[in-house]
């Protein structure tokens, strides 16, 4: 006989809004617009827990997503459709008010050196998260996280031209149903347009001079570099109901510190 300890009472009847587990990873094929990804991803999995409960079953959670991603060779057509479909199997095992399922892992894409045309393979940050809350429907949330430049404006206004150049980071994320999640791809591409000039892993001599002329021609704060993404995402999502968030990071040259700017809009689909 098993004794279910989860069942009993709790010494303090609060009511927990997540309890789950996390670092968990796992691997995970999927095939969108004809592309195929290989991803690992780093997963947490939550449910929310009731004052009157002493706790969840925990191996119920694993058990959801392993009993999805089962079969090694499946391709899946996307990240938010497995979350989907996990949390859709944890209904079954375990109950719950509200569900959260979040992946966080790296995304794969080429591209080609501006110049020289040479294939060369990019890495960027992606977290998906899909949330179940009562019989609403599901609701996701997609940051993605790119590295860019800028180039310092002020500092060149001031200086006969002279000026500080840095690494810089912008994230895009998006909240929205199902149907309106836009693609990584497109998402990459709202963030690297915002910066001064894209960054890549490959630069020949030609491709650097070309870079670097175009960084100083476009001079950019991290206010505008936060801007370009949100107004970017907004002509090429207006379309779409979205919540949309954007942050841009400054990696500052000359400073010890880094600024930052984030910014919010909605879209509303008319």
């Amino acid at each position: 006989m098993v004794i279910e300890t989860q069942n009993e009472k709790p010494k303090h009847r609060i009511q927990l809004s997540k309890v789950g587990v996390k670092n968990l990873k796992t691997f995970v094929v999927t095939e969108r617009s004809g592309l195929r990804h290989h991803i690992v991803p780093k997963v947490e999995i939550t449910i929310d827990l009731p004052a009157d409960l002493k706790g969840i079953h925990m191996s119920r959670l694993v058990e959801s997503m392993t009993e999805e991603l089962s079969d090694q060779f499946m391709v899946h057509p996307s990240i938010e459709e497995i979350q989907i479909k996990i949390l859709e199997g944890l209904t079954q095992k375990h109950p719950f008010s509200r569900g959260e399922i979040r992946f966080d892992f790296e995304f794969g894409y080429s591209t080609r050196t501006p110049v020289s045309n040479k294939r060369t393979w990019e890495v960027c940050d992606v977290t998906s998260i899909t949330r179940k809350v009562n019989d609403s429907p599901f609701i996701h949330e997609v940051e993605i996280q790119v590295i860019g430049n800028t180039v310092c404006p002020h500092c060149m206004a001031n200086n006969e031209g002279l000026t500080h150049i840095q690494r810089a980071i912008g994230k895009l994320r998006v909240i929205g149903k199902t149907e309106l999640i836009p693609t990584y791809g497109s998402m990459i591409d709202i963030i690297e347009s915002s910066f001064s000039s894209k960054t890549y892993s490959l630069l020949k001599l030609e491709d650097e001079m070309h870079v670097t002329k175009k960084m100083h021609e476009n001079p950019l704060l991290v206010e505008d570099v936060c801007r370009n993404i949100l107004q970017h995402a907004k002509d090429a999502f207006s379309e779409r109901g979205l919540d949309i968030f954007a942050e841009a990071r400054s990696l500052e040259s000359i400073h010890k510190h880094d600024v930052i700017a984030e910014g919010r809009i909605v879209t509303n689909g008319d």
